[in-house]
């Protein structure tokens, strides 16, 4: 029996590695997008050697693309805060938004 490979379809983009935090700062990665006025975001927290401790995803309705990118890291901030974590890193893909290193506490 003959079976043809064929090769997955991949789509293009920009892969970006991950780089973890220094140790003891925990690294906050948030992304948001919008479809059909349904704006979702989500994000992941992880440790210095990339071990999640948090993942988190949340819907607003009705919501544009800029709406949830900018939301993702307030949502994931505010929860950091509600955990304890105090000392992080931020990443968001949109980087006119949010590249920063942050205490929360001075944020409240």
């Amino acid at each position: 029996m003959h079976i043809p490979m064929v090769s997955p379809k991949i789509p293009k983009g920009k892969w970006i590695k991950w780089a973890p935090p220094p140790f003891g700062i925990l690294k906050l990665n948030t992304d948001g997008s919008s479809r059909n006025g349904m704006a979702v975001c989500g994000g992941i927290i992880r440790d210095y050697k990339g071990s999640a401790l948090v993942t988190f995803s949340t819907l607003y309705v009705p919501g544009t693309n800029t709406f949830a990118e900018a939301r993702a890291p307030l949502f994931g901030l505010m929860l950091c805060y509600r955990l304890g974590y105090s000392k992080l890193a931020v990443e968001s893909e949109k980087k006119s938004f949010l590249i920063a290193s942050v205490e929360v506490q001075s944020l409240i």
